[in-house]
C-alpha cells in the first residue's frame, strides 16, 4: 500500500536532512513526471504531483510530499539530499508516528468533529486498535480507525457531517 503524507511529512523530512537547510538555493520548477535522484545519482522516484508549496515524489513504494526548496535542478531532472531507501524509511516512520499519535488520541470522552471541523459528530465511547465506537445522538456507531484523522484542534472523521449522516442512513 502506498503511503501519502502531507506537508507536515515534508517538513519532517526536511528537518531530518540538515544539509537542505544550509545555503538557501533557488526554488526549482518541478513538473509531473520529472526524474528525481539522490545525492549519489541513483534513482529515488518521479514527481507525481506539484502544487503551491508541495512536490510529491513517488518512489514506487511510497509518496512523499516535500517543499520545492528541497530539490536542486539536474540535467535530466531533480535531485534531493536523500537516497530512495532513506526517503522510504522517513515516510514509513512518519506514517507510523502519525498512526501512533492518532491511536493515542482516540480515547473515551474525546469529541469527534467532521472533516471540516464545522460539526461535532459525537464523543468517543470506546476504542481498540481496529475500531472506535462514537456516541452519536445517543446511539453507538462503530467505525474503523482508518475513518479518523488527527487535526490541530482534535480528532475528526474523514467525512463531512452530510456524508456521515448519509452513511448512517444507508445502514438502517
Amino acid at each position: 500500500m502506498k503511503n501519502f503524507l502531507t506537508l507536515l511529512t515534508g517538513a519532517t523530512l526536511l528537518a531530518a536532512t540538515p544539509a537542505l537547510a544550509q545555503d538557501a538555493a533557488p526554488t526549482v520548477e518541478a513538473q509531473v513526471g520529472m526524474k528525481v535522484v539522490g545525492p549519489n545519482g541513483a534513482d529515488v522516484g518521479t514527481v507525481d504531483f506539484v502544487d503551491a508549496g508541495v512536490v510529491v515524489v513517488d518512489t514506487g513504494k511510497n509518496k512523499a510530499a516535500l517543499a520545492p526548496d528541497a530539490f536542486a535542478k539536474q540535467e535530466n531532472g531533480l535531485s534531493i539530499m536523500m537516497t530512495k531507501v532513506d526517503l522510504d524509511a522517513a515516510v514509513e516512520k512518519a506514517a507510523a508516528d502519525a498512526k501512533a499519535q492518532l491511536l493515542a488520541s482516540l480515547t473515551p470522552g474525546t469529541e469527534v468533529k467532521s472533516v471540516t471541523g464545522a460539526a461535532v459528530i459525537g464523543t468517543i465511547k470506546e476504542s481498540d486498535a481496529e475500531y472506535v465506537t462514537v456516541e452519536h445522538n445517543g446511539q453507538p456507531v462503530k467505525l474503523p480507525v482508518a475513518a479518523f484523522m488527527s487535526q490541530a484542534d482534535g480528532v475528526a472523521i474523514t467525512m463531512t457531517e452530510e456524508q456521515f449522516e448519509a452513511a448512517l442512513a444507508g445502514t438502517r
